[in-house]
C-alpha cells in the first residue's frame, strides 16, 4: 500500500473516531474564537447546541459579550441566539451567565481612547447584556443582574448614568421600584448637582415608602454635609488641581470660589432635590427650617425651599407658612411663595389671619396676593365680606392687575357668582364696579349685556398705578363690553356721535 494513501486512511479513520466520540470543546476553544472570523458563529453555535452543558453554553454566550470586536456586535449576537431556545434552555443559560455578566462588568479597564474618562467598552457592554436580559431571567437572575446593573451606574451615577444603549434613567424606569432602591446608596454630596436631582426625581418617583424615606434621610444628612468644613476643603480642592502651579498665588480667591461652589451644591443640588422627596416629613421640616432663616444673606435659599415645597405642603404647616407670609420683614419673593404654599393647603383656617392684608389701603401688594387667596379659599361663602372689607379711604388706590384678579378668582368659582357681581355693577365705590365689569367680560351672557351698557357713561376716574390717561368705569365698561361681545361671537356697536 503506498504511503500517501495508508496516511489518507489513517487521517479518514481518526476524523471518524473524533466525530463518534465528539471532539470536545472547551475554554481554550471559546477563547481562540473570540479573534477569528468565523469564531462568533462558532460560539452561536455552542449556545444553541443542546449537546453541551449549560456551563460551557454560558462560557460561550459570555465570550460574545467580552470579545472586542468591530465587525461583530456581540451582545446582539447573544440576544438573538437566547431567542431561539425555548424558556427553559434560555433561563438555564441565563442563571449560569449571570454571575460572569455581573464580574465583567466590574473589570477595571482602561478607556479606549487616550485621556477619556468614563467606563471602558468591555463593562459597558456587559452592563447593556445583563439589562437586556432581566425580563428573560428568573426570579434569582434577575435580582442577581438587577443588583449587578444598579451598583455598576452607582459607583459613579454622572459619569456612567448615560454610558451604552441604555442610560441609568431609561434603566431605572424599566425595572422600577427595585432599581429605585439602589440609587439611594449614589446620593452623597459630591455627586455633581445635576446628577443628585436626577436621582431624587427617579427615587421620587418609582421608590417604595422605605426608599424614599431612607432617601429623604439621606438627603437632609447631605445638605448638612455641605455647611461642613471638609465639604469646603474638598471643594478648595477641585479648585486648587485646576489652577495647577496658579494656585499658589489665588488664595484668597481660592476661599472665594469655594464658598461660592458650596452655595451651587446647596442651592442648584441639594434643595432642588429635596423637592422631589418634599413629602416625606424629614424634607418639609428642613425646607421650612430654610425658609424661617431671616440671614439677609439667603434670601434666594429661603425662595428656593419654599418653591420646592410647592404641592407638599400640609394642613400642619399652615402656622409656619402663614408667619412668613404675613411677617412684614419677609422679602417679597419670600412673601409670595409663602402665599403660593398657604394656597395649596386651601384651608379655611388661612382666611381669618389675611382679612386685615385685605383692609390694608397702603400694601397694595399683599392686599393683592392676600384678596385672591381668600377668594381661592372662600369661594362664593367670603364674597359678601370680601367686597365689605376692601378699603375705602379716599386716597386708596387699586392698579388695574389687582382688579383683574380678583374677577378672575371670582370667574373660578362654581357656582358663577353672578348675581353677586351684578350687584356690585351698583356699588358706590367704583372698584367694586370695575371688579363686576371685569367679572363680566370674562364670564358673563348675552342677558348681561343690558347691565354692562348701563355703565358705558359713568365718568368716575380710576386711581392707582399703570391705569391709561383719562380712564373712567365708563371705558372700563366700554372694553368690558367689547371683549363679552367679541366672547359671544356678537358684532360690536359703533360708538354713537
Amino acid at each position: 500500500m503506498r504511503p500517501s494513501l495508508r496516511n489518507l486512511i489513517l487521517t479518514t479513520a481518526l476524523l471518524a473516531a473524533a466525530a463518534a466520540g465528539g471532539c470536545r470543546i472547551g475554554h481554550d476553544d471559546i477563547e481562540t474564537w473570540k479573534g477569528t472570523v468565523k469564531g462568533p458563529g462558532k460560539m452561536v453555535a455552542v449556545m444553541l447546541a443542546d449537546k453541551y452543558d449549560p456551563e460551557l453554553r454560558a462560557e460561550a454566550a459570555l465570550a460574545l459579550v467580552d470579545m472586542e470586536r468591530h465587525d461583530v456586535d456581540g451582545v446582539a449576537e447573544l440576544l438573538n441566539a437566547l431567542q431561539k431556545l425555548d424558556a427553559a434552555a434560555r433561563e438555564q443559560i441565563i442563571q449560569q451567565l449571570a454571575p460572569g455578566l455581573v464580574k465583567l462588568m466590574n473589570v477595571k479597564d482602561q478607556p479606549v481612547a487616550e485621556g477619556a474618562t468614563g467606563p471602558a467598552a468591555r463593562p459597558i457592554r456587559a452592563k447593556d447584556a445583563a439589562f437586556a436580559l432581566i425580563p428573560h431571567a428568573g426570579p434569582q437572575s434577575r435580582k442577581t443582574l438587577t443588583e449587578g446593573v444598579m451598583r455598576w451606574y452607582t459607583v459613579d451615577f454622572n459619569g456612567r448614568s448615560l454610558s451604552g444603549n441604555y442610560s441609568a434613567e431609561q434603566v431605572v424606569r424599566a425595572l422600577g421600584a427595585p432599581a429605585a432602591t439602589m440609587l439611594v446608596d449614589a446620593l452623597n454630596s459630591r455627586v455633581p448637582q445635576q446628577a443628585l436631582v436626577k436621582l431624587a426625581e427617579l427615587i421620587g418617583q418609582l421608590g417604595d415608602a422605605e426608599t424614599k424615606k431612607r432617601a429623604a434621610q439621606k438627603l437632609v444628612a447631605i445638605e448638612a454635609e455641605m455647611y461642613g468644613a471638609p465639604f469646603l476643603d474638598w471643594i478648595k480642592a477641585q479648585i486648587v488641581e485646576q489652577l495647577g502651579a496658579a494656585a499658589q498665588k489665588e488664595a484668597a480667591r481660592i476661599d472665594k470660589a469655594a464658598l461660592l461652589n458650596r452655595d451651587k451644591f446647596i442651592d442648584e443640588g441639594a434643595i432642588p432635590a429635596m423637592k422631589h422627596l418634599a413629602d416625606q416629613p424629614e424634607i418639609t421640616a428642613r425646607l421650612l427650617a430654610i425658609a424661617g432663616d431671616k440671614n439677609p444673606a439667603l434670601t434666594d435659599r429661603r425662595t428656593r425651599a419654599l418653591q420646592a415645597l410647592e404641592g407638599k405642603v400640609r394642613e400642619e404647616q399652615l402656622t409656619a407658612l402663614l408667619a412668613l407670609a404675613l411677617d412684614p420683614s419677609s422679602p417679597p419673593s419670600v412673601q409670595d411663595y409663602a402665599f403660593d404654599r398657604v394656597g395649596d393647603i386651601r384651608s379655611p383656617a388661612a382666611i381669618a389671619p389675611m382679612w386685615p392684608l385685605v383692609q390694608d389701603k397702603d400694601r397694595q401688594r399683599l392686599r393683592w396676593r392676600a384678596g385672591e387667596l381668600v377668594l381661592a379659599i372662600g369661594g362664593n361663602a367670603v364674597l359678601a365680606e370680601f367686597f365689605s372689607k376692601l378699603p375705602s379711604a379716599p386716597d386708596v388706590a387699586y392698579e388695574p392687575e389687582e382688579l383683574e384678579g380678583y374677577a378672575l378668582r371670582m370667574g373660578q368659582m362654581a357656582p358663577l357668582p353672578s348675581s353677586v357681581a351684578a350687584g356690585q355693577l351698583a356699588s358706590p365705590d367704583w372698584w367694586d364696579r370695575v371688579i363686576a365689569l371685569n367679572f363680566f367680560e370674562r364670564k358673563g351672557t348675552l342677558a348681561d349685556v343690558p347691565m354692562v351698557s348701563r355703565l358705558l357713561g359713568d365718568n368716575t376716574p380710576v386711581k392707582g398705578k399703570n391705569w391709561g390717561p383719562g380712564t373712567t368705569v365708563g371705558k372700563v365698561a366700554k372694553q368690558a363690553l367689547d371683549g363679552l361681545r367679541e366672547r359671544l361671537g356678537q358684532p360690536q356697536q359703533a360708538p354713537s356721535g
